[in-house]
């Protein structure tokens, strides 16, 4: 069991138990700050009209990060690496991952990595 993972938005929504996945057992989950803008915005959208269920899967989902690591470092070149086919939150992600050498958790089955683990789930 790796110590520590970073997620991208749907790794936290499944290591949080919010949508259904393989589940990785991870010690400390890492993330983005930008990935809570992607999460608050999925989950206003499924629980479009229930605004209280969507602040406590919010809350469930941010309380499970151990750390949020601030994007702007990595911003412009996961935005030139994503291309168009792989999103911008997933690479930005893996280029945390990379950075801290810890294996990262996706439900983007595109990534990949040479540096770290990809955990798909």
């Amino acid at each position: 069991m790796p110590d520590s993972a970073v997620v991208d938005a749907g790794g936290l929504l499944v290591l949080a138990g919010l949508v259904e996945g393989r589940i990785h057992p991870v010690e400390e989950i890492l993330a983005l700050d930008s990935t809570s803008l992607l999460l608050a915005e999925y989950l206003a959208l499924r629980h479009e009209g229930a605004p209280l269920r969507a602040r406590a899967d919010f809350g469930l989902a941010v309380q499970a990060v151990a750390e949020w690591f601030p994007v702007r470092a990595i911003a412009m070149d996961a935005v030139l690496a994503a291309g168009h086919d792989l999103g911008i939150e997933s690479v930005a992600a893996l280029a945390l991952a990379e950075s801290l050498g810890v294996p990262m958790v996706t439900k983007n089955t595109d990534l990949s990595s040479d540096r770290v683990d990809i955990l798909p789930c």
